[in-house]
């Protein structure tokens, strides 16, 4: 708007201009002779008027110019308010967005404590349950100690067992050999024994057959078998031929 009626006194002013230098010139071209004043007239009160009128419009034409620069910053001003003016309005109408939106933010920020309710309730029973399982794997863990500790008893035991069953199959053995040795000695001292009961019972049978008294063993002080101890061999051959002579 400013901008239309600047560009119009721009247009007055250059047609006035244009018209003042051709009244100048059409003045200049109208003075080529001088007449005689005869009468009391004066011949410069057109110039006077022209110049009077020349002032006044260059007067009016340092006014238009400004006129136009006042014109110019107050569209520079008004534009600057505008935009300030539009920025606010559009600043408001986001405000107002916003505010016709609080009620929505609000039941959003509601419903987002309530499920930061819930996950606090959820955590509480996480840490619950992470407590749990940490006595549990405390409880297995134990559990796993005491196995591995049976099962390092048991190969202990079956170690000793092992060792033990070696000592025994040793002294086992050691103890049939000694016996076996002892045995041997025994068949071999009441094998000689039952030999020289043998020999001396027939020395008293051909002395009964002689003599028909047995004769009395001398007594000494070591102590010969009782009739318990003497063993009779299987072979009693010379025994029942007595007893037929007798």
């Amino acid at each position: 708007m400013f901008g239309s009626i600047r560009d119009k006194f721009q247009s007055i002013q250059e047609g006035l201009s244009a018209s003042i230098r051709g009244m100048t010139l059409a003045e200049a071209s109208m003075k080529p002779k001088k007449f005689v004043n005869t009468r009391n007239v004066n011949y410069d009160a057109g110039a006077d008027v022209l110049h009077h009128f020349q002032m006044e419009w260059n007067n009016m034409h340092e006014l238009a110019e400004e006129n136009a620069q006042k014109a110019q910053e107050a569209d520079a001003l008004i534009a600057t308010i505008h935009e300030k003016i539009e920025l606010q309005w559009n600043s408001i109408a986001i405000l107002n967005n916003t505010l016709s939106s609080i009620p929505k933010i609000n039941s959003d920020i509601q419903a987002l404590m309530d499920q930061i309710g819930t996950l606090q309730e959820m955590f509480e029973e996480v840490e619950n349950a992470i407590f749990e399982v940490e006595d549990l794997q405390e409880i297995l863990d134990l559990q796993s100690s005491q196995l591995d500790h049976r099962f390092q008893l048991a190969l202990y035991k079956e170690k000793k067992l092992a060792e033990l069953k070696n000592i025994r199959e040793k002294y086992a053995n050691e103890h049939l050999e000694k016996v076996s040795r002892h045995e041997r000695a025994q068949e071999k001292l009441l094998r000689e024994r039952q030999n020289t009961f043998d020999e001396a019972f027939r020395e008293e049978i051909k002395e009964y057959k002689k003599t028909g008294s047995v004769p009395k063993t001398p007594t000494t002080s070591h102590k010969g078998p009782s009739l318990e101890e003497i063993v009779i061999e299987a072979d009693s051959a010379d025994f029942d031929e007595f007893l037929k002579e007798t």
